[in-house]
């Protein structure tokens, strides 16, 4: 039977059989590679869509958690700033405030009532004492003393300790590890000081922050958080096994080095392959983990392979009966002309013949031709926009551009023309930042650009901060073209809105007909779009309907304006500069009251700055070091609308100037003390006091009196009182003059005021105090 086969595959034409081996490998290479390519495709998305889906969960946790924090924060903010608790802070409680102390206890117990919140402390610094959600204590009893001292080195005046101290353990065993984590805001909130006069402090269980996580650990595996050190700082237990704490440390170390705040990696744990996908806020530095075992993801990939193996053996087996049979039938001409040929004698050719040698020409041809039509595609819409560059520059005649016009292949049989202006309006409360700006208006011009027909519009472009469409039409009426004018730049800001979220504006020129009035249709636009610091963001406004500018200010309210314009800059050099801000709300809103002109606001903004630069010079900086380059003039001036205008001068210009002023004036501060220090500790036995301080550093004694109780914490009298009595200690310690003769070179009028003033601070009277010492 073997020889049988053998023969059979003698007889069979060699020809047929490579045709038919060739037809089965070209079915076989695709369907294995086929099967291949679907198997780790499906494998690969299994694994993406698994790390996608632990990322949502992830981001939605993130979310949830991030919430609950500032929520509270902000519940507690409003607590903070509340009149009670502003009042209660400026002055001591007493046990018979029972008014006060009610209605700052219903203000705190009201945050209890967010989930999670253990305990709440209301403290004040200057005035020992503190109110928890139970009791009002002394601060000298107040259990967390030595984390409040902690606190107020603190950088930031509101920040979440989440490894607070702590407490001490009576028992003298080893102290438990907090089961909490604490929102601690210093107060008053303004201006900075490491000298807080108070704390609101939240303590809320790290038991609320695990339930928020254990609520989507079942959709995406285990979930626990590390802080920027990597420390999962809400786990229950002590710690985790080693490597756990190394995965944390990778994790955090990975998200410091590369600045990225996501991303994923495979590691081991116990045995067990794992896949770990990680999270960084930007709100608090907390990584999100995920950790899920790789096995889950290799079941799903497992019956993948053996579907694909299955579904490419039936696909072989089909496409081995098709090439056999495919290979019969193409065989079946060829085996007709060597039959037809069999009689004819074929001499030997030499060389290659012409058609080869054409086709070689051919193919090469058709290769550079190729090559060319690329090029020239590449290059093909950076000629078209240059074009418009040049025609919008006012650097083209009618002639030139009608001829460039048909070489580029631009619309032709247009009768009228109109120009879209679009800018967007600003980025204030959206996702995006300034320096998205560029990308996003590329982004507006590529859209526009698939948005209108080819053959209804030229090639758009982009020009400053302005995206420019020159619009062709076949309308002769003005009604009818304005209508579709308005029509396609509804759609341009719709569709801008849709993908991008972000508001624009759009100004629509006046019809002409001659391609070279292009320039003069960008300016109107351009003009139409001054009309949005009446008409807000957001507008489609034809450049016919602008209204007549307006007459400007009358003298009264120009001269109300200047009031408030002197009433900012008085607020900047006073000393809480801080009451800018809402001097500039005022300031803003009554130009916007006044009726001022689209070309009387960049005048106003100009002279404002100018007023603000001569502030910063006067204190002694240098307005570019102070306020960079988004405080400088070109970038303010680039404003748009009221509201961009706000919002860009409390940030880039305001803000920078407040804090420049507040470094300014601590360090005055400090000067100023030392030397009214300095002036106690070589007067102290002579007559001295707050007005003669005043007189001798050229000082009103009020602002003296004011400098000194803020920078050393207590008033001057009692400053002086304290370090008098501190050479009286010495003095009864190391000497034997009667406390007449203390009292005498100590600058008291008698023996009297000396005792009674001794016993206040020290807790003794002065013979007490030299008996005890002696005794000792």
């Amino acid at each position: 039977m073997l020889a049988g086969w053998k023969h059979r595959l003698r007889t069979f034409p060699r020809y047929m059989l490579l045709l038919v081996a060739f037809t089965t490998l070209i079915g076989a290479i695709p369907v294995l590679a086929l099967g291949l390519f679907s198997y780790y495709t499906a494998a690969s998305d299994v694994e993406h869509k698994m790390r996608e889906s632990s990322m949502q969960v992830l981001l939605q946790t993130q979310m949830r958690v991030e919430q609950v924090m500032k929520t509270l924060e902000l519940t507690a903010m409003q607590y903070a700033n509340s009149p009670q608790v502003t009042s209660a802070l400026n002055g001591p409680i007493d046990v018979t405030d029972f008014v006060r102390i009610r209605n700052l206890y219903t203000g705190l117990y009201n945050l209890q009532t967010l989930s999670g919140i253990k305990e709440g402390y209301l403290i004040s610094n200057e005035h020992n004492w503190a109110i928890s959600f139970a009791s009002v204590t002394p601060l000298s009893e107040f259990p967390l003393r030595r984390q409040l001292e902690l606190y107020a080195k603190h950088p930031n005046n509101l920040f979440w300790d989440i490894a607070p101290l702590p407490e001490e353990d009576d028992g003298g065993e080893a102290p438990a590890r907090p089961q909490t984590i604490r929102m601690v805001y210093k107060l008053p909130i303004l201006p900075f000081t490491q000298q807080p006069k108070g704390f609101l402090v939240i303590e809320m269980m790290k038991s609320q922050f695990r339930t928020l996580l254990e609520a989507d650990s079942g959709k995406s595996g285990d979930m626990f958080v590390l802080n920027r050190e990597g420390e999962d700082f809400l786990n229950a237990s002590e710690s985790r096994g080693s490597s756990s704490l190394s995965i944390n440390a990778r994790i955090a170390e990975a998200i410091q080095a590369s600045g990225e705040t996501s991303g994923y990696f495979h590691d081991k744990v116990n045995d067990r392959r794992m896949v770990f996908t990680y999270r960084g806020s930007g709100y608090n530095g907390w990584i999100y983990v995920s950790a899920v075992p790789l096995q889950t993801v290799t079941e799903q990939t497992g019956k993948i392979a053996v579907a694909t193996a299955v579904v490419c053996t039936v696909i072989f087996a089909v496409i081995g009966m098709l090439g056999l049979i495919i290979s019969r039938h193409m065989y079946s001409p060829i085996k007709r002309l060597s039959e037809m040929t069999k009689a004819i004698s074929i001499g030997e050719t030499g060389g290659r013949d012409e058609f080869s040698s054409l086709e070689e020409r051919f193919r090469m041809l058709f290769s550079t031709g190729q090559e060319l039509k690329q090029q020239m595609q590449g290059q093909f819409t950076q000629l078209n926009e240059f074009l418009m560059l040049k025609l919008f520059a006012g650097q083209l005649s009618e002639s030139d551009f009608a001829y460039r016009s048909q070489l580029y292949g631009f619309p032709s049989g247009w009768r009228r023309l109109a120009v879209l202006t679009l800018q967007i309006d600003t980025l204030h409360e959206t996702r995006y930042r300034e320096h998205d700006k560029e990308l996003l208006l590329f982004a507006v011009h590529n859209i526009v650009s698939e948005l209108i027909p080819q053959d209804s519009r030229f090639s758009p472009v982009l020009l400053d901060q302005s995206q420019v469409t020159l619009i062709a039409s076949e309308l002769e009426d003005e009604a009818e073209l304005k209508t579709q004018l308005y029509r396609t730049a509804e759609q341009m800001q719709a569709k801008v809105h849709e993908y991008l979220q972000v508001r624009v504006s759009i100004g629509i020129s006046k019809p002409f007909s001659k391609p070279t009035e292009a320039i003069r249709g960008y300016n109107e636009g351009l003009d139409a779009l001054k009309s949005r610091i009446h008409l807000g963001t957001g507008i489609i406004l034809h450049y016919g309907d602008v209204e007549t500018e307006r007459g400007g200010f009358a003298s009264a309210a120009f001269a109300q304006l200047k009031s408030a314009e002197d009433q900012l800059v008085k607020a900047l050099r006073s000393d809480d500069p801080g009451k800018a801000l809402e001097m500039f709300d005022r300031y803003m809103m009554m130009i916007a009251e006044g009726g001022a002109g689209a070309n009387e606001y960049p005048v106003l903004m100009m002279q404002l700055i100018s007023r603000l630069y001569q502030i910063v010079q006067e204190k002694g900086g240098l307005v570019h070091q102070v306020l960079g380059d988004p405080g400088s003039y070109k970038q303010l001036m680039k404003r748009n609308t009221p509201e961009d205008i706000a919002e860009a001068f409390k940030r880039d210009l305001l803000t920078p100037i407040i804090g420049f002023l507040n470094r300014q004036a601590e360090s005055q501060y400090g000067s100023i003390v030392e030397r009214m220090v300095k002036q106690i500790e070589e007067r102290y036995d002579r007559d001295i006091s707050l007005e003669g301080c005043a007189e001798a550093l050229n000082f009103h004694p009020v602002y003296l009196s004011r400098v000194f109780k803020k920078e050393m914490g207590v008033t001057f009298s009692d400053y002086l009182a304290e370090y008098r009595m501190n050479i009286a200690k010495e003095w009864l310690e190391t000497t034997t003059m009667r406390l007449s003769e203390v009292a005498e070179k100590l600058n008291y009028s008698n023996t009297t005021a000396f005792i009674r003033i001794f016993r206040k601070v020290v807790g003794m009277t002065p013979g007490q105090y030299r008996e005890r010492y002696h005794n000792n």
